[in-house]
């Protein structure tokens, strides 16, 4: 069973969980899982027995997990499941309907009994005991508030006071620009988040190592080489790749060139030269028409 990922996203002020694992040759499949508040939100499985039977080996099951996680990733980031996720944040939301506390009474106070005051002629108020309110002041303890001025008669012939015009509405502001980006500081996670994005967004060339005998200096080598797209899957025909050897003690050479057949596939045999001393590798590119691709051992 090959280690599996394990990566939290934040998009929308909500963390994601994404989990990628392998449930073992026992049984061959390739779950993501992503949980929102500890529960599944969304999965996906795919099956590589047939890769099994076609004799790929664990680096090949690898790139496989590394790509699906990276698409839900990917899927995250662009909205995919923003639906599901405020269904699922509605649900735990609802329960019982709490009504709100009622507004505390007013209390009215009482009111002293005693004759109704009196309007003056220049405004003032005739209180109780005859005393004379001036304008704007209180009137005395025992006493009703003055008497509002006519206007015109409401229901139960009841006046009504003098229609005040309304307050101007209050300007509507403008929206307050976003934080520029130089404002925020990035972190290492959203970085690296952002970078897996992208790349799953972009159809890549892989290269994968297939076959290959007698990979030693002074031996004559064969490699068994196969293109495919990182999206489909499909191989890539016409692809170019070669064998170059570099050494700590001579030039870089070109051991081998050729191009990819209708499977994506590209057999190439050539010879190793030796040296004497220090150490080589063989750098094994590809090349086409959606990128670069490129494996190196050390010989």
């Amino acid at each position: 069973m090959i280690t599996g990922y394990n990566t939290d996203v934040r998009h929308n002020e909500v963390v994601f969980h994404v989990q990628t694992e392998d449930k073992g040759l026992a049984n061959p499949f390739i779950e993501s899982l992503i949980y929102v508040g500890g529960q599944v939100l969304a999965s996906r499985r795919s099956g590589y027995s047939e890769m099994l039977a076609e004799g790929k080996d664990e680096k090949d099951i690898i790139a496989v997990m590394d790509h699906q996680h990276r698409t839900m990733i990917a899927a995250i980031r662009h909205g995919k499941f923003d639906a599901k996720v405020q269904s699922l944040l509605a649900g735990k939301q609802t329960g019982p309907m709490v009504p709100p506390p009622a507004p505390p009474d007013t209390d009215t106070g009482t009111i002293a009994r005693g004759p109704l005051p009196l309007a003056s002629p220049s405004g003032s108020t005739v209180g109780a005991v005859g005393a004379v309110t001036p304008p704007g002041a209180l009137p005395a303890p025992g006493a009703l508030p003055p008497m509002l001025p006519m206007g015109s008669m409401g229901p139960m012939g009841m006046p009504t006071p003098p229609t005040r015009p309304l307050p101007p509405p209050m300007p509507v502001l403008p929206p307050l620009p976003p934080p520029s980006p130089s404002s925020r500081e990035r972190t290492l996670d959203q970085v690296i988040l952002e970078y897996l994005t992208n790349e799953a967004d972009q159809e890549q060339l892989v290269l994968l190592l297939e076959e290959h005998e007698n990979l030693a200096l002074g031996q004559e080598a064969k490699l068994a080489l196969r293109t495919r797209s990182s999206k489909s899957g499909m191989p890539i025909v016409g692809t170019q790749v070669s064998v170059r050897m570099i050494s700590t003690v001579s030039d870089p050479v070109v051991l081998a060139l050729g191009r990819t057949d209708d499977d994506g596939l590209a057999v190439l045999s050539f010879g190793i030269p030796t040296i004497g001393r220090g150490t080589a590798a063989l750098i094994i590119s590809a090349a086409g028409s959606i990128g670069r691709a490129e494996l190196k051992h050390l010989l």
